[in-house]
């Protein structure tokens, strides 16, 4: 795997100091070293699935395979192609394929149980982004001593090696194929269940096809959902306090590529240019959650939509969505936030050349706003099944695990307390009306 190292001037934990050399920054710049491992294989098109076994062939060890994935993409045929390519390359293939749920912490055991049967030479995954983060733990703990439990997170213990695994996504969404981040959800007593993860240079596969044929047939819901996964995965890497320009540059072109395409393919199922692009727009998003610097994302958002979406059983993407204009209003008062803003309001296609910074910044919630109404998702909590009482548990809730799995207050540009935690969400419970009460009186702190 080839490494990529990046030497950027801003915040970091090490201090303003570089080992071994002498300092040249000023008091106010700190010195910082960003490192991330791209994915070694990508292979993106239609009908690109075709060419899965030929790719098989360059990485797996030896003839056995076991395709990771689910019984609802078996029963349509979404899966025939790949199989068909694999064994007109001679290999034998086994077929993992329960229930297309979460992949809880039972699932989890369960799939590693069926990689460890054999001396499997590749784990492929083929499905949404619960199916791939399968495919990635089978591959990595698949006939190992190793207990998966020492390696979620807040764990830091380190992977060592993984099995060769090839993904191959069927929704544009997590961007899960090329991240090297795989979601357990483990029971929690506050709101039922919570996401930890498994994270590592290991976790990334040796190949990702991307074949947006697979996508053609999306449901409406799930490519609007999935689509603002995306959308937030690019966003929060925007406004990320750790964000530097290698990573804005692939994250504003995600929200180009999602705001340009995500109404089309929503509204025409079929739109092969929309399905394309949405494809690519999830694929940039799963790198940018991936650079440790970005961390996840590690801002409100992705953090606070894990303590409304096992709670009001709210669809992981569409959590993300109603969040994300709210989580810019949070931020807003943030001059950083403001000029990030300003960038992806011109992102998403708002005309900022005569806008001041502040206002740019505005025009950023808005078009959220509007593109999530086009694509008829909720923009306010109440309409989820949120209860007004709930709120102070959950922010409880959201401001001890925040710190405790993100370090959250390292990224996100405001810094979250109960009291401002509460207002959020009783901003969000209200909706945009109250967002734009608020915004009109310049009622900032």
């Amino acid at each position: 795997m080839s490494g990529f190292l990046f030497f950027f001037k801003k915040n970091s934990k090490e201090g303003g100091k570089m080992v071994g050399k002498k300092s040249f920054f000023s008091s106010h710049w700190l010195s910082r070293l960003d490192e991330y491992t791209l994915p070694p294989h990508m292979l993106f098109g239609f009908d690109s699935i075709a060419k899965a076994g030929g790719v098989a062939k360059k990485i797996s060890k030896n003839e056995d395979v076991i395709v990771v994935t689910d019984k609802a993409l078996m029963n349509i045929g979404l899966v025939d192609d790949l199989l068909l390519s694999l064994k007109e390359s001679g290999f034998k293939v086994d077929i993992y394929a329960p229930d297309a749920i979460e992949p809880t912490i039972d699932q989890v055991h369960k799939v590693i149980e069926e990689a460890s049967k054999k001396d499997y030479g590749l784990v492929i995954g083929i499905g949404g982004g619960s199916s791939l983060d399968r495919a990635k733990m089978a591959a990595c703990f698949g006939g190992s001593q190793e207990k998966i439990e020492d390696y979620l997170a807040p764990s830091t213990k380190p992977i060592e090696s993984s099995k060769p695994k090839m993904l191959i996504p069927t929704t544009s969404g997590t961007g899960s194929e090329v991240s090297n981040t795989a979601v357990v959800i483990v029971p929690e007593k506050y709101v039922g269940t919570a996401k930890t993860w498994i994270t590592g240079d290991p976790v990334l596969a040796e190949s990702a096809i991307i074949d947006p044929s697979l996508m053609m047939k999306l449901p409406p819901t799930v490519t609007a959902n999935t689509g603002f996964d995306a959308l937030s995965h690019c966003a929060e890497g925007v406004i990320s306090k750790q964000a530097n320009p290698f990573s804005d540059a692939l994250a504003l072109e995600g929200i180009r590529l999602t705001t340009k395409n995500l109404r089309a393919a929503y509204h025409e199922v079929e739109n092969p240019e929309a399905r394309w692009n949405m494809a690519l727009a999830a694929a940039l998003g799963g790198m940018v959650i991936s650079f440790g610097w970005v961390a996840g994302p590690a801002t409100l958002g992705h953090a606070a939509s894990e303590g409304i979406s096992p709670k009001y059983n709210i669809p992981h993407g569409a959590a993300c969505a109603v969040l994300l204009p709210y989580v810019y209003w949070f931020n807003l008062p943030n001059d950083y936030t403001q000029r990030k803003l300003s960038l992806i309001a011109d992102a998403m296609g708002v005309d900022t050349c005569k806008m001041s910074t502040r206002k740019a910044a505005e025009a950023a919630i808005e078009a959220t706003f509007n593109l999530m109404e086009d694509l008829d998702i909720s923009t306010d909590l109440k309409s989820y099944g949120m209860k007004k009482e709930d709120i102070p548990i959950i922010s409880q809730y959201i401001l001890e695990r925040s710190e405790k799995m993100y370090s959250m207050s390292a990224y996100n540009p405001k810094r979250a307390s109960l009291e401002n935690l509460e207002n959020f969400f009783e901003v969000a419970y209200e909706g945009r009306e109250r967002v734009e009460q608020l915004l009109s009186k310049r009622n900032w702190k």
